[in-house]
């Protein structure tokens, strides 16, 4: 049973990863990972538009969360926390394939 504590943490420790390795895509390549996120634009536009309905699930929770302040609703934080772990759990892959197309491959000369 102390397993699924540590199971509930993998996509929360995903997201700070690849959110990460996106940075220092970013700042490694500067120009070139830009250049190879926005030539692949079909791919790109979907992951725009999950990462948007993403954020407006996110952005429902925290409404939730002032309204559980002012009136207190029983099991609105398990929601609250269920909304927010599936939400993470989409980002990780979003931040995952936005990590592995600013990379550029290696070139063999």
């Amino acid at each position: 049973m102390m397993y699924v504590k540590w199971i509930v943490m993998i996509p929360p420790i995903l997201s700070l990863y690849f959110s990460a390795r996106i940075l220092m895509n970013n700042l490694r390549y500067d120009e070139a990972a830009l250049g190879m996120l926005f030539s692949n634009m079909d791919e790109t536009a979907i992951l725009i538009s999950v990462f948007a309905v993403s954020m407006i699930i996110f952005s429902a929770t925290r409404v939730m969360d002032l309204i559980d302040l002012f009136w207190p609703i029983p099991g609105n934080d398990e929601i609250i926390a269920a909304m927010i772990w599936l939400i993470d759990i989409v980002l990780v892959y979003i931040f995952y394939r936005v990590a592995t197309v600013t990379v550029p491959a290696e070139r063999n000369i």
